[in-house]
């Protein structure tokens, strides 16, 4: 964690990419969900153990996606995740995919994404307090080392 972001460093393995040797759009989506699953472990929360403790489970409900750059194979690539937004039931978040260890860090891709909370019918519920009291905690932090003119 770096302040309210975390930030995730990716390989691009040969797995990733398309035939034309381009990271297939959809691994994205795979980077940015480790992302998010990552600042929840650096946080405290499991996926797992919110489900089991409080039965809430995670499902996106929106996803915009825009593509600037493409990665290879074998780029060191960096997924940075912050959140946006907290609300009874969902979260917003915004992730960014950049050219890692490079100057500059080239923005590849960036993607906001809306997360709801469900319950096992798959119904909308509200956040877990403990998660929510932590989640707020650490948009908070990003608001304070922003400052108040950012």
């Amino acid at each position: 964690m770096d302040g309210a972001v975390h930030r995730l460093p990716v390989r691009v393995y040969y797995e990733d990419t398309d035939a034309g040797g381009l990271v297939f759009h959809a691994n994205y989506l795979r980077y940015a969900e480790r992302g998010r699953t990552e600042m929840l472990r650096a946080l405290g929360s499991r996926h797992a153990e919110i489900a089991g403790d409080t039965g809430v489970a995670f499902a996106v409900r929106r996803c915009e996606i825009d593509f600037r750059a493409p990665a290879r194979l074998d780029d060191l690539l960096e997924v940075e995740t912050r959140i946006i937004d907290i609300r009874g039931a969902s979260l917003e978040f915004e992730q960014t995919v950049l050219m890692a260890g490079v100057p500059g860090r080239r923005v590849l891709v960036r993607i906001l994404l809306t997360v709801f909370c469900i319950n096992p019918l798959g119904r909308p519920v509200r956040l877990p307090e403990p998660v929510r009291a932590t989640l707020d905690a650490l948009r908070t932090r990003g608001e304070t080392d922003q400052g108040p003119n950012s």
